[in-house]
């Protein structure tokens, strides 16, 4: 009997211990990451201003000298269009308000609704008469969807002497200038490429809670300050609006490069970066999307598609996504619940401040109301069922589905 109540003395002191060192390293843990992301990560040179997260690259920030000679600029506008009746007759309106020499060209990547009919009409009542619209053909195998339609877009742009190619999506509003403006900074800073994030709809309760979200963790997987910096590897694009020279294609098509990607932008800006062109990627106001996300299913599906391609079809970074945001966003808020030491309570409690420090900014750009400022940890659980999802229909309903194809 003694001899079991020392063992159980001892094996209780231990174990005491044990959680007592545990506690403080799930909980320093979370606080050490959270230093580094606001204030080392994505910061070039201790330029506090290349943070990921405090959204400042925006277009209309940037500061560059009008054109003075414009007669040699001429823009094709490439639109892919699948089933989209509903948003396409705005966005050429829009591209029909940009002031200069432009020429639009929609490819009818098989649509069943009245695309077509709808563009028709758009251009007829603004009588306007530098158009094409090619019917695309089927898809072939091992191509997927846009970057086909891309593709054929180009052959046929390709042949004509435009100087730029203008890759916008069929949901995008331009507000007056901003292809002038991204002209303007491009000359500015030589560069091939520019891309702007258009800014994504954010009404509704799901828009709300996980769009701005959604940018956020864009932005901290490919920091804007790398994208933009020549020295850096990393390169990405928003597809929703996509500005290059045409020069880049001249030699061969890129999107047969990337023939079977469904991350269409990221992997067209890797290639021409790798090519040392200089690529730029910002935030703007003056691009809207019209696309509504109302209910969580239609986000559901958009980040599904292309979250599990995102880890390279890779279960082991599955795994760690899954642990590091778990990590990340959710154990400060979680070590609260059980811990009762009061250190370690404040050092959760200021893990969860920077938390939604970082987060402010982009809650800020998208006018969010103050309730939704803490909404961070709860939609990054959101995001990573969807990731979960993604690669469950990958591995076991052959693929994930997007406009009526199954990827």
């Amino acid at each position: 009997l003694l001899y079991n109540f020392i063992f159980c003395c001892i094996f209780t002191t231990h174990y005491k211990i044990m959680q007592s060192y545990l506690d403080i390293l799930l909980t320093v843990i979370p606080f050490i990451i959270w230093m580094y992301l606001l204030f080392f990560y994505a910061n070039n040179n201790f330029k506090f201003n290349n943070l990921f997260w405090k959204s400042n690259i925006i277009l209309e920030n940037q500061k560059y000298k009008l054109l003075k000679n414009n007669k040699k600029i001429s823009i094709c506008f490439i639109i892919p269009a699948r089933n989209e009746q509903k948003y396409l007759s705005k966005t050429i309106k829009s591209i029909l308000s940009q002031n200069f020499k432009k020429f639009v060209l929609i490819i009818n990547d098989n649509s069943t609704d009245e695309t077509v009919q709808i563009s028709l009409e758009t251009f007829r009542k603004a009588k306007f008469s530098q158009f094409k619209i090619i019917n695309g053909k089927k898809l072939p195998k091992k191509w997927t969807g846009k970057v086909w339609a891309l593709k054929q877009g180009v052959d046929w742009a390709v042949q004509k002497k435009f100087s730029h190619f203008l890759f916008i999506d069929s949901d995008i509003i331009l507000k007056e200038n901003v292809v002038m403006k991204s002209l303007n900074f491009m000359k500015k800073r030589d560069l091939s490429m520019l891309s702007l994030m258009a800014k994504l709809k954010c009404k509704t309760i799901w828009e709300c809670f996980l769009i701005p979200s959604f940018i956020y963790f864009f932005q901290k997987l490919y920091p804007f300050s790398k994208v933009n910096s020549p020295k850096e590897k990393i390169a990405a694009a928003a597809g929703g609006f996509i500005l290059c020279r045409s020069e880049l294609f001249n030699k061969h098509n890129l999107y047969e490069l990337i023939k079977d990607k469904i991350i269409d932008d990221c992997n067209l800006a890797k290639i021409i970066k790798s090519e040392k062109k200089a690529i730029w990627l910002g935030l703007t106001k003056m691009a809207e999307s019209q696309r509504n996300y109302s209910r969580l299913q239609d986000i559901w599906k958009m980040v599904s598609r292309t979250a599990y391609e995102q880890l390279n079809h890779s279960l082991i970074l599955l795994t760690i996504s899954i642990f590091g945001m778990i990590i990340i966003y959710l154990l400060p808020f979680i070590n609260l619940f059980y811990q009762s030491n009061n250190d370690l309570i404040l050092i959760n409690l200021i893990s969860i401040l920077l938390m939604n420090i970082s987060f402010l900014p982009t809650a800020k750009f998208y006018n969010l109301n103050f309730v939704f400022y803490l909404v961070l940890p709860f939609s990054s659980f959101t995001y990573m069922l969807m990731t979960i999802s993604s690669a469950y229909n990958y591995y076991f309903k052959s693929g994930n589905v997007w406009k009526g194809r199954k990827y």
